[in-house]
């Protein structure tokens, strides 16, 4: 499933996805301010929670 964020600031896409990585988070980018990448829907919540708690997005 493809989902897309706000970014809440300017992020390093690099450890963007790092941080997906565990959840199997792919094909990350970032597209006018809004952060897009694809993830299984059972890991969507988790890998949600992992980025906002790093501040990534809001």
């Amino acid at each position: 499933m493809k989902v897309s964020y706000p970014l809440r600031e300017t992020a390093d896409l690099k450890e963007i996805k790092e941080s997906l990585k565990p959840f199997g988070g792919r094909c990350a980018k970032i597209v006018e301010g809004t952060l897009e990448y694809q993830i299984k829907e059972e890991q969507e919540s988790a890998a949600y929670e992992a980025l906002k708690d790093k501040g990534y997005i809001d």
